[in-house]
């Protein structure tokens, strides 16, 4: 009878610790604002899928809250002066989901996956400089570029720079394949896709940053409709929302149970002049329609007034940032309409704007037709879907093809450097098809200046190109500059750790409950 009862109070007390484990598991659940593309980040263009893939995947460097560069996998560097040699040393006792270590040949056999333009992988071009890659120890490599680059460090911290497993790539070496197998370094592991559904990962248990994650699985759901997204955090059945729209803030705001996780943004938005048209060729009409935007009132109508407006072509948080006073444009529509007859046009002119058909874009737009019509700026709104805005945008083969007149966008600077925000929109090799110079503007000083920011890796040397860069381009108005909206996540009040990057990038790896 003794034994009987002991096996049986063994067997209570048992149980009652799997109760108890069970009771503290914590699963994580994201509500996201559309699907994922895929889990290969070096084939990678849309943020949302980078923000599922950062739990999965890691980088040699990252970045902060505050987007500063720090080392992960990577823990120090050195470079030569004219930025053309970098010896990276790389963290230890790192492995990957599967097993594999991490190590000097898994950084070189994905740098160099990553650089080889016969691969076709979409972010190719971020690494094109790159020459070659050495294994100079286990856990050190040299990398040696074909020309100065002075944003190299910034490029590694890119969230399409992660370390595949070395035995992944091998065993999936089509792209395909590979990206419905991810495995990395990272806190979780992919476990599945159902596409339009959810995505599903768990606690890693081997992860090398002890006592992390703190949960055991995260499921991410796409729901489009921002009402539903909204209405599901109020009745428990997701924990965060990625991202927020701005105008449900309040709704979120009112319910003592929910929280806002608020962050100041990269996203630039703007309106790019194609300056191959005869209007815009005139730096004074692009500097009246400069003036002629009240920008606080734009951020009221399509954000919530949540944001800063535009003080340079550098948002605030991007690395090399330097506000500009001259010219100041603030709201002024008597110096935008003087501006307009001393260009010719004190009538006005038509011309269209292409922008996304997505809500918040078709309310903003909306407000600054308005704006402009008081200059005699007759806009005509053409709203597409991103399937066919990216097609008419960025595929026209010459300039002399383009049909854009004007286009309301964004950009996000994702390497955090003042390279990233002004190569790809405003330098002269960045034409479209090559990159995203929607204005076709081209300007030898700005160009210069921007070249010189890479010729070098002394930081005092690159602030003082890129400020001459900010300058220039501030006066001559290649787009109308307009502001820097905050970046939202609603959330659960006992959820901490979820929250967006000011490249617009979810980070949930430290995702905790009270």
């Amino acid at each position: 009878m003794h034994s009987t009862f002991l096996r049986k109070s063994l067997l209570a007390a048992g149980l009652a610790l799997c109760f108890a484990a069970s009771a503290q598991a914590k699963d994580l659940r994201i509500s996201m604002y559309a699907d994922v593309t895929g889990f290969d980040p070096h084939d990678t263009t849309d943020t949302l899928s980078y923000s599922i893939q950062s739990g999965i995947f890691e980088r040699l460097f990252q970045f902060d809250s505050k987007m500063a560069v720090v080392p992960v996998l990577a823990t120090d560097y050195t470079s030569n002066s004219d930025a053309t040699e970098f010896t990276i040393n790389l963290r230890h006792d790192v492995t990957f989901q599967d097993g594999t270590p991490f190590n000097a040949d898994a950084v070189k056999a994905n740098l160099d996956r990553l650089a080889n333009p016969a691969n076709h992988l979409k972010r190719n071009s971020l690494f094109s400089m790159i020459k070659s890659v050495d294994v100079t120890s286990p856990y050190q490599v040299k990398i040696t570029l074909n020309k100065p680059f002075g944003a190299m460090i910034n490029t590694l911290a890119h969230p399409s720079a992660v370390m595949h497993s070395p035995a992944s790539l091998k065993q999936y070496p089509n792209e395909q394949d590979l990206s419905v197998h991810p495995v990395g370094t990272g806190p979780f592991k992919f476990v599945e896709w159902q596409q339009g559904k959810d995505v599903k990962l768990v606690k890693y248990d081997n992860y090398w940053q002890k006592g992390w994650p703190k949960v055991d699985s995260v499921t991410l759901y796409p729901t489009p409709e921002d009402s539903t997204q909204v209405a599901k955090l109020k009745s428990g059945g997701v924990d965060a929302v990625y991202p927020l729209p701005s105008d449900l803030v309040e709704t979120v705001k009112s319910d003592p149970k929910l929280d806002i996780a608020q962050d100041p943004g990269i996203y630039l938005y703007y309106i790019a002049f194609n300056t191959q048209k005869k209007e815009f060729s005139d730096v004074r009409v692009r500097q009246a329609i400069n003036y002629a935007i009240d920008r606080n009132l734009w951020l009221k109508v399509g954000f919530a007034g949540l944001g800063s407006p535009s003080t340079s072509p550098l948002p605030k948080n991007v690395q090399f940032y330097q506000k500009q006073t001259t010219p100041d444009y603030s709201y002024n529509i008597a110096k935008a309409k003087e501006l307009m007859k001393e260009a010719g046009y004190e009538k006005g002119f038509d011309v269209e704007m292409w922008s996304s058909n997505k809500t918040d874009r078709i309310r903003s737009a909306q407000f600054l037709k308005q704006q402009l019509s008081l200059i005699g700026v007759r806009v005509k709104l053409v709203p597409m879907d991103a399937g066919t805005l990216t097609q008419r945008l960025w595929s026209t083969p010459k300039p002399a093809d383009a049909k854009v007149e004007m286009y309301y966008g964004a950009w996000s600077a994702s390497t955090g450097d003042a390279d990233w925000a002004l190569r790809p929109l405003f330098a002269t090799e960045s034409w479209i098809p090559s990159a995203y110079n929607v204005s076709y503007y081209s300007n030898k000083q700005v160009d210069a200046a921007i070249t010189a920011g890479l010729q070098t890796a002394d930081v005092e040397k690159r602030k003082a190109a890129y400020a001459d860069a900010q300058k220039l381009l501030w006066a001559d108005a290649p787009v109308a500059y307009l502001g820097v909206p905050d970046n939202l996540v609603g959330k659960s009040k006992a959820l901490s750790g979820v929250y967006m990057l000011a490249d617009g990038s979810l980070i949930f790896n430290q995702a905790q409950f009270k």
